[in-house]
């Protein structure tokens, strides 16, 4: 079994109010998620793109290190690989509330990627801006519908900056294509506010998402718990209120959802009639996963101050 992940590599150069910097590391929570996995010893396969250039040697690097297969990275020559700008605000650190300035250069064509071979039971791992592009969605659609009917299990991430698409209509269908296609999607709330205009996502899953996929996880440090739907049924674990490093903490509760579906062989007809016992070990994992990987980053920051 492997683990498959398609998402964006970048990377995120943090900046205080004052625009002093304060560090750097790869962005997108499914490259952050992909090198956790890796680093347990799961076989992860990053099915993605960066630019032969500097800022694509330092992402291409660390998931090396990780131990992330890399056979599916594209290193294009034609274009730079994405920079995200984070600003915090006054006496805020690595926060999600921190304004985002995003510079990036993609060929017209591309993801021109050597797919991975997909075989029932493996997990795939996609979303973000990603899943959704214009450029390369006639490619990624093809591989997920194969991956799908080879009983992949098919873990979806909603989400993209509004600075990638401001208009939702645009991306509305693809959006819906992969909420078809997937078995469990894991949400956070400004995406699922962003996408369906709800800031409950209780509300959001009943009206929007149970028509498409029956399981959804809502992973936000917003809120006090990680919560997962399942029709009529909703299970809960407590999380901290709220934490330092929230763009790594969401990393690593997909992290841990993945490994735990990894670790109890789950194959996709398993997440339409889910037990409160899978539930809770699912959400357990991804809430340990979380505040490991947060506890990790928050160190490795203090540690460049």
């Amino acid at each position: 079994m492997k683990i498959i992940c398609i998402g964006e590599c970048s990377l995120n150069i943090v900046l205080d109010h004052t625009g002093r910097p304060m560090g750097a590391m790869p962005g997108g929570r499914i490259v952050n998620a992909a090198a956790i996995l890796a680093g347990l010893k799961n076989n992860v396969v990053m099915a993605s793109e960066a630019a032969a250039d500097p800022v694509g040697d330092i992402v291409a690097n660390f998931l090396t290190t990780a131990g992330v297969d890399l056979a599916s990275l594209d290193r294009f020559t034609e274009g730079r690989t994405p920079l995200n700008i984070f600003i915090c605000k006054p006496g805020d650190t690595l926060v999600s509330s921190a304004s985002i300035t995003r510079y990036d250069e993609y060929p017209e064509e591309g993801f021109d990627i050597i797919w991975p071979r997909v075989d029932e039971g493996d997990v795939v791992l996609y979303g973000g801006h990603y899943a959704i592009d214009a450029r390369m969605r006639p490619r990624l659609s093809k591989f997920l519908e194969n991956a799908a009917e080879r009983k992949c299990v098919m873990v979806y991430l909603p989400g993209f900056l509004p600075q990638q698409e401001p208009r939702i209509t645009r991306v509305m269908p693809a959006i819906l294509e992969n909420l078809e296609l997937a078995n469990l999607v894991v949400a956070r709330n400004k995406d699922l506010e962003l996408i369906f205009g709800l800031k409950h996502p209780e509300q959001c899953y009943h009206d929007h998402i149970d028509f498409y996929c029956r399981s959804m996880i809502n992973v936000d440090t917003e809120c006090s718990h990680i919560t997962y739907y399942a029709g009529k049924e909703m299970t809960q674990v407590d999380i901290p209120a709220s934490t330092s490093a929230t763009m790594i903490w969401n990393a690593g509760a997909v992290a841990g959802i993945v490994a735990a579906i990894a670790e109890m062989n789950m194959m996709p007809d398993a997440f339409t009639e889910t037990t409160d016992d899978v539930r809770r070990r699912i959400l357990t994992a991804a809430a340990l996963s979380a505040n490991e990987a947060a506890k990790t980053l928050s160190q490795t920051w203090q540690n460049l101050q």
